[in-house]
């Protein structure tokens, strides 16, 4: 079955209204599905009173951030509890170094990665340093930006506390196969796993179950929802960590990692998301039901389907140009890359080549996009960075033409 483009175009008004702009920047925030905009409008409405507290609307705008909850925890396949919803997954990770980094010593060690976006690397790294603990960090490969199992294996003993990683780098666009990588973990030592998900959550929303991690992070501004982000932490880990908000209200598990609290309509904006797959999923045949592990991965396979069809032409492109230098692999054969596509160009400058195709009116972006160290690691000036075209599901073959039109007068 073939993905119904127009049908899922329909759903994003910013589509419409700009019809003749080709949105390709999808990596740094993506458009607003209309259920999304509509829980947003709703509760904006009629519901902007303090949720719980008695009365018919507060006990309604309650309802709605519950919803939320419960959908993500049965996309997510985890337990209501497990989940915090916070402003952004920087942030969530900022908060997080604090709670990890209280039980942290010498003669601890935490292993990091040079391929993640700083959000999953230098808050961590900050944290062991300031407590005497060792930093180790998994290398990238120097050519292709790859991470290798074999490079982590020598980096892990009995004193490893955790090990950081990312599910889809948001420059080479790699997916890395986290429940492998977790199963070699666990062989090794007892580490805890944390995954930052970022890049990954608009291709596909996990069974996190399944890849048995004990941390896992995500933003919805990037995944066609409101600016909020989404964190698992493993149930067992919810008592042992210390809690970072007020104290009368540690037990409460949606709030004792938040320490700012819910952002009330942003909450319950959040299940727009999750009725926005409901309406991709009956619209191809599934049943009202995609707020669900198993309807996700039926999901995922229609719309990765649909992304690698877009990615593909990009990535022949420019691993036969020779006036650009492809990061990552130059095909997505083996299903572990995304739509996420980076690349330096040989002739011009970065912000060049980005102004150019602006004025074509293709919306790609460049920059270093807070993975500074992996660009240092390929040996590619941070400050003079990379042009990205990221592409999700609403975007269309017609559009990939254009791009690749553009990039030809471009580079």
């Amino acid at each position: 079955m073939k993905l119904d483009i127009e049908f899922v175009r329909s759903l994003f008004p910013q589509l419409r209204d700009d019809p003749d702009f080709v949105f390709c920047g999808n990596a740094g925030g993506s458009y607003v599905a209309q259920p999304v905009i509509d829980c947003l409008e709703h509760y904006n409405r009629h519901l902007r009173v303090q949720p719980y507290t008695g009365y018919p609307s507060a006990l309604a705008a309650g309802e709605a951030m519950d919803r939320t909850r419960g959908g993500w925890a049965s996309a997510l396949n985890i337990d209501e509890q497990e989940l915090t919803i916070g402003p952004s997954t920087s942030m969530n990770s900022y908060v997080m170094a604090q709670a990890l980094g209280a039980a942290w010593g010498a003669g601890d060690e935490i292993v990091v990665t040079a391929q993640d976006h700083e959000a999953n690397h230098g808050v961590w790294r900050r944290q062991a340093e300031a407590r005497g603990a060792v930093v180790r960090e998994w290398p990238v490969d120097p050519l292709t930006g790859l991470l290798d199992l074999e490079g982590l294996t020598p980096l892990l003993n009995e004193r490893t506390r955790w090990v950081f990683f990312t599910h889809c780098s948001n420059i080479i666009g790699t997916v890395n196969p986290v429940a492998d990588i977790v199963a070699a973990i666990r062989r090794r030592c007892a580490a805890r796993v944390c995954v930052d998900a970022v890049a990954y959550a608009p291709h596909h929303i996990c069974d996190l179950r399944a890849l048995d991690v004990d941390m896992y992070l995500f933003s919805l501004y990037k995944v066609f929802g409101p600016h909020q982000g989404l964190m698992y932490l493993r149930g067992e880990l919810q008592q042992e960590l210390s809690p970072q908000c007020h104290y009368f209200i540690q037990d409460d598990s949606c709030k004792r990692f938040n320490p700012a609290g819910p952002q009330h309509a942003q909450v319950a904006a959040c299940r727009g998301v999750l009725d926005y797959f409901d309406a991709v999923h009956r619209r191809h045949g599934g049943g009202d039901a995609a707020a669900s592990a198993p309807a996700m991965a039926s999901l995922h396979t229609l719309l990765s389907t649909h992304e690698a069809e877009l990615a593909a032409p990009l990535l022949d492109y420019l691993h036969h140009s020779p006036h650009a230098r492809l990061l990552g692999k130059a095909d997505g054969k083996d299903g572990d890359r995304a739509a996420t596509i980076a690349f330096k160009p040989l002739r011009k400058g970065s912000s060049d080549v980005a102004t150019a195709l602006h004025l074509q009116g293709i919306g790609a972006e460049w920059g270093h996009f807070y993975a500074h160290r992996l660009l240092a690691n390929l040996d590619i000036d941070p400050d003079q960075g990379v042009v990205r075209v990221s592409l999700v599901h609403y975007n269309s073959l017609p559009e990939v033409q254009r791009i690749l039109t553009a990039l030809d007068a471009a580079l």
